[in-house]
């Protein structure tokens, strides 16, 4: 999961027989106990390129 200020994120996926194994690198990183995922304020309002408006993915910015 990425967080709001994540600029860069890097992924590998490895097969190992009948399993994957995939590992994630977010910089900055996130995960910090006591700060939110994603920026608090009112729907849309940090989308650039606009924002979905369909019942499934309601709120997510577009480009």
């Amino acid at each position: 999961m990425a967080w709001a200020h994540t600029t860069q994120l890097g992924c590998g996926v490895k097969n190992c027989g009948a399993n994957y194994v995939v590992v994630c690198r977010y910089s900055p990183p996130g995960n910090i106990v006591g700060q939110n995922i994603y920026n608090v304020g009112p729907t849309c309002s940090q989308c650039r390129g606009g924002c979905t408006s369909d019942w499934l993915h309601r709120g997510l910015c577009l480009g």
